[in-house]
């Protein structure tokens, strides 16, 4: 009997085990999956018993952690190797090894979902966080009602809420920090135009770690971050795919690239050189709904264009997988939750590529060129493959189509080459500079990529500017 390449994933204890597991990679796979979950246990004790609003950066971050000693000292016993390391210990040994090729393939999948990186350069915390929350008894896949718009409206609601007078201003383009002459002290921030935003506490900086350094246009403050040493020198990123070009296939890199000593010899180097993450390749459609039968659809369909495990071809020697390019697409149709999200008779869906499009494929491009729109259009091949394979005439019903490239990313959300976010091993440990009063955060700062991790570092950094003691006391009111 052929076995079906597609599975519907469920949540809970034994689902995926006794599913696709079994199914796909066998009793050997199913026996390394339960092993691996144990071999990891210790790891998720602490993410499970330190709730995520106890974290802070700088010298002060262990005082609220004492709360929750027990899940303190398992972590601390465990090592930092361990708890900020990547998964690769529990792939490749020395914690654990994963030798069924299927189960490699699923934990790359995942892994990449995750960060843009395969499982053995994924933050291992990560990882044994979410094979725990899938299989956890009451599991279960959160999409917010309204769409992406709503979580943004709950962020402005926690900003604006209280007596304050806290406001969220929007089209207000950061020119700089606004720092001293001397470089001792940071002021606030300067706009556009040259209007003066005065901090009271200190400025919490989300941007991405590349563009601190255009941020800063005092000298003197400059040399402070990069410890004193000459500022002369022209640094860059390093990158994590191959791009051979000549329309040959691009691959990722599975080890970390070669770190030079000049890389980590001051805070500013480790901001300019942090490696980045592919880019992404969106496709976005209105669609004529009329006769399809949406109680079929789910509302959100991860598809390989080329099987999981690729297609076997070796690019840059190494072999195709989950990770490769434009091969796991992700095809989000929120309608079949939330129908107020189209005018009846129609609904939307978005498929994109997530840190697998290499940004370098179009770094030559020019938008609205005849050459831009037709590379947009070729690259845009996969996703059209993904959206067919569950809605096989979905051309015909097309009412509109927007496609975004990697320049449309770097342009629109002012991200350098359009990355996902920094590679795990360059994260920042967490937000904190020389100066007290100016904290980062963002998908370069601990724990990395995506929105529950880069809301976990900019709550650590609003913490940050407040005393350790008021911290306590807001910990309180938490449990309470």
């Amino acid at each position: 009997m052929k076995r079906k390449k597609r599975w519907r994933v469920e949540l809970g204890p034994s689902l995926f085990e006794n599913g696709p597991l079994t199914g796909f990679g066998g009793e050997d796979a199913l026996r390394e999956f339960q092993e691996l979950r144990e071999s990891t246990k210790e790891l998720i004790s602490g993410a499970v018993g330190i709730p995520a609003m106890a974290m802070r950066a700088g010298n002060s971050a262990l005082i609220p952690l004492l709360r929750y000693l027990p899940a303190l000292i398992g972590l601390i016993k465990q090592g930092e190797e361990v708890t900020q390391g990547t998964f690769g210990q529990f792939m490749d040994g020395p914690k654990f090894i994963v030798k069924n090729q299927w189960l490699r393939d699923w934990l790359d999948a995942l892994a990449f979902s995750l960060s843009g990186l395969p499982a053995s350069r994924t933050a291992a915390a990560a990882m044994a966080y979410v094979i725990y929350d899938m299989h956890r008894e009451g599991a279960a896949l959160d999409y917010p009602k309204g769409g992406l718009g709503a979580v943004i409206d709950a962020l402005v609601k926690g900003v604006e809420q209280g007596s304050n007078g806290s406001r969220v201003h929007l089209r207000q383009h950061v020119e700089n920090i606004d720092i001293s002459a001397d470089g001792n002290d940071i002021k606030g921030i300067i706009l556009k135009g040259g209007k003066r935003v005065i901090a009271k506490d200190g400025v919490i900086c989300n941007a991405p770690v590349w563009s601190v350094k255009n941020l800063i246009k005092n000298e003197e403050a400059l040399k402070v971050l990069n410890d004193s040493l000459p500022l002369n020198k022209q640094r860059s990123p390093r990158q994590s795919w191959i791009v051979p070009g000549n329309d040959i296939r691009s691959s990722i890199r599975h080890e970390r690239p070669i770190v030079d000593e000049d890389d980590n010899s001051s805070l500013l180097a480790k901001y300019d050189t942090a490696e980045m993450t592919g880019s992404f390749l969106h496709l976005h459609l209105a669609l004529d709904a009329n006769g399809l039968d949406l109680d079929s659809l789910e509302a959100h369909y991860t598809v390989m264009d080329r099987g999981l495990g690729g297609d076997n071809a070796m690019i840059n020697g190494c072999k195709d997988g989950p990770c490769g390019e434009l091969n796991m697409i992700a095809v989000s149709n929120p309608c079949v939750l939330d129908k107020t999200l189209a005018p009846d008779g129609y609904i939307v869906v978005h498929a994109y590529g997530a840190g697998n499009e290499p940004y370098d494929i179009w770094k030559n491009m020019k938008r609205n060129s005849p050459e831009y729109i037709a590379l947009k259009e070729q690259r845009a091949q996969a996703l059209w493959r993904a959206v067919e394979s569950i809605i096989p005439d979905v051309r015909k019903r097309v009412v509109t189509s927007l496609i975004g490239s990697p320049i449309t990313h770097e342009r629109f959300l002012r991200r350098p080459k359009g990355t996902y976010g920094s590679a795990t091993e360059d994260y920042l440990k967490d937000g904190s500079t020389p100066y007290k009063n100016l904290v980062l955060c963002g998908d370069g700062v601990f724990p990395g990529i995506g929105i529950p991790s880069v809301a976990l570092s900019g709550a650590s950094a609003a913490n940050s500017m407040t005393s350790p003691w008021i911290h306590w006391k807001c910990l309180d009111n938490l449990r309470s």
